[in-house]
């Protein structure tokens, strides 16, 4: 079911799919609110909802959500879930943050401890690694005319021609469907765009910050952040295990929806962790 409301006075769209326990779930760059329409949300969204009920907000600036304006930062996006998660009358919860939506998830839980009860995070982006030179995405993003999304998707999957590559960024995209994944990359580059690119320079010094157990799941051919960067998460937050899945790149809830579903909703349902 989509709805939309207010926080704090800005529109937001909300997925709410499942039932149980809620889940917030966070999206990514190549997910639903963006170049997936909300009534085909990834194989994984609709995996997890048969465990719980997952909540998927629109990031600010993506289709039915407005943006924070042209000066936000990091702070003011964790503010603005703090304002969803008032509303939803949610006080501690699950977080799953993958891709773009890990980052925020991130940012969101070293300032409201707090609030996030158990941390999942899905190739996050936002750390700047020294040494590891993540790929440029909006570059390879950007409209290529007649080239298609050829470069884009070898950015966000392993192997950009498979089923999936092609069936989430077709060559061929309807005009309403171009207008949602540009549209959503607008959204992203109003906090991604300034450099360095996707990342916050002061985020890697403060994970330890986060209180709250953490998943890292890791696609290990992810072309925008190599795996050097996950093994940082790992290093940098105070409670966190690692699972690197091969054959798997940035995009890791739509190339392996299965093997996604399965580690996170073992590690949620595992008794230490609650």
């Amino acid at each position: 079911m989509m709805t939309a409301t207010l926080a704090d006075g800005r529109r937001v769209e909300i997925l709410r799919l499942g039932k149980g326990e809620p889940l917030l779930y966070l999206h990514g760059l190549a997910d639903v609110h963006s170049v997936l329409p909300p009534e085909e949300p990834p194989a994984a969204l609709t995996l997890l909802g048969a465990t719980r009920e997952v909540v998927a907000p629109a990031h600010p600036g993506y289709e039915g959500t407005e943006d924070l304006g042209p000066h936000a930062d990091p702070e003011d996006y964790a503010f603005h879930l703090l304002d969803v998660l008032d509303l939803l009358g949610l006080d501690a919860v699950d977080v799953i943050g993958a891709s773009f939506g890990g980052w925020l998830a991130a940012e969101l839980a070293l300032r409201h401890p707090n609030r996030v009860r158990r941390l999942v995070l899905v190739n996050p982006l936002g750390l700047q690694v020294p040494g590891a030179q993540p790929g440029l995405f909006f570059g390879a993003a950007a409209p290529r005319g007649i080239g298609g999304f050829a470069e884009v998707r070898s950015m966000l999957f392993a192997d950009s021609s498979s089923t999936v590559a092609t069936a989430t960024l077709p060559d061929e995209m309807s005009r309403e469907r171009q207008l949602r994944w540009f549209g959503g990359l607008a959204g992203a580059a109003r906090l991604g765009w300034r450099g360095p690119e996707l990342r916050n320079p002061k985020l890697r010094g403060r994970l330890r910050r986060i209180t709250a157990p953490a998943l890292v799941l890791w696609g290990e051919r992810d072309r925008i952040s190599p795996v050097a960067h996950a093994r940082e998460w790992e290093k940098r937050l105070p409670d966190a295990e690692l699972v690197l899945v091969p054959d798997a790149g940035h995009s890791l809830p739509l190339e392996r929806p299965d093997v996604t579903t399965d580690w996170i909703v073992s590690y949620l349902a595992h008794p230490s962790r609650l």
